[in-house]
């Protein structure tokens, strides 16, 4: 069973998406054959990963990234001549229009996958919040046209049914995490020494884009928090993004990183001592599952996915979204009670390592195999093929 899966991330970007699309390409099955293909300047490829070369343009409100005009007519001779059996949309973007096109087109089963939560994004970044519902209404179209749709967490689909989403067509794919990339044996003591920290000044890691919609904006009143009380701390700013000019301004002393590698990033979590996420926008945050695995307890916020992805009082804590001080007292809590720490510590390896790829990507490969054994029994009872491109375009 070939699939391909279109996006609009490019595998030069460091995100959640890349990184579970490089996850299903790692764990297929025998009977599962994935393909990544996307749009960038340069046309490359690699095992599982196919990039068209493609004209691009910032992307409003997020100059840093660019968006790809993906050519329909290329990219459906390319899948008609792999053999395609079933499309995975991604993304809501050009290449998420193409998958939509292309598979009705040719006449294959659709299977989604949402990552994104583009309507809250739109509004934050643009403060319009009449252009984040207008998102809203055009990812509810592209994904209407999909068999089946998988989300990473239950509130995200929750919130879905409730904007007026098909239940029936919603089902649940939680993330998985890299065990070994991600653990505490990757700790630097070099690298720490570059940071001057130390247990009497632990390293507080954020990790992700610098951008408004993660919630960032706490950051500045929680490091005022932390000095009024005598908290001695550094935070790690491990991302890169259209915030990290006033980043620097609110945090004057924290080490930032910029843009890191998967395998950079293993060893920069291992080698700090608590992560704070204070988005309330994600739907699932894998880096709250890299951290845990890396061996920090966590903090993240009471909406979104990402309380999903740990245990509460166990492996970190749920705080009030957008709560300075709910968010400083639980690192006050973690900071003064090294034993605490530990536990914590421990707790968060333990719980992060049941969450490996293998086990996770299962729903994703089940789906594939139903979506596409229902639209052979549905496209001709006597078919035992699976439905392929056809060879006219």
């Amino acid at each position: 069973m070939k699939v391909a899966i279109l996006t609009d991330n490019d595998f030069g970007k460091v995100n959640g998406v890349t990184t579970t699309l490089r996850a299903i390409i790692r764990h297929a099955p025998d009977d599962v054959e994935p393909h990544v293909y996307t749009f960038a300047d340069d046309a490359h490829e690699s095992d599982g990963y196919t990039a068209l070369a493609s004209l691009g343009v910032p992307i409003p409100f997020y100059a840093e990234m660019r968006m790809y005009a993906p050519r329909f007519a290329a990219l459906k001779q390319r899948l008609v001549a792999d053999n395609i059996c079933a499309i995975h949309l991604t993304t809501p973007g050009p290449a998420g229009m193409a998958a939509r096109h292309i598979s009705r087109s040719l006449g294959l089963p659709l299977i989604g996958s949402y990552h994104t939560e583009l309507g809250q994004y739109t509004a934050r970044l643009s403060g319009s919040g009449r252009l984040g519902a207008l998102m809203q209404e055009y990812m509810r179209w592209i994904y209407g046209g999909c068999q089946r749709i998988l989300v990473p967490s239950d509130v995200t689909r929750q919130q879905l049914v409730a904007a007026g989403w098909n239940a029936d067509r919603l089902g649940v794919w939680a993330r998985g995490v890299d065990g070994d990339r991600f653990s505490p044996a990757r700790r630097s003591e070099t690298l720490r020494k570059s940071w001057q920290v130390s247990d009497r000044r632990p390293a507080i890691l954020y990790a992700g884009r610098l951008s408004p919609e993660k919630g960032l904006g706490l950051l500045h009143g929680l490091r005022q928090l932390l000095d009024d009380h005598h908290m001695p701390h550094r935070f790690i700013m491990a991302g890169d993004g259209p915030m990290r000019r006033d980043l620097h301004t609110a945090l004057p002393e924290a080490v930032f990183t910029g843009a890191l590698t998967h395998d950079a990033m293993g060893e920069v979590m291992a080698s700090c001592d608590l992560f704070v996420f204070p988005s309330e926008t994600d739907t699932a945050g894998n880096v709250v599952l890299e951290a845990q695995a890396a061996g920090l307890p966590v903090l993240v916020t009471d909406r979104g996915g990402p309380r999903e992805n740990m245990r509460d009082r166990l492996t970190g804590y749920v705080c009030h979204a957008g709560s300075e001080r709910d968010f400083c007292w639980r690192i006050a809590e973690l900071l003064v009670d090294p034993e605490r720490r530990a536990r914590m510590r421990e707790s968060a390896r333990a719980y992060a390592i049941t969450r490996g790829w293998a086990g996770s990507l299962q729903p994703l490969f089940d789906c594939y195999r139903a979506t596409l054994h229902t639209a052979t029994a549905g496209s001709d009872a006597t078919v035992s093929e699976p439905p392929r491109a056809a060879a006219h375009v």
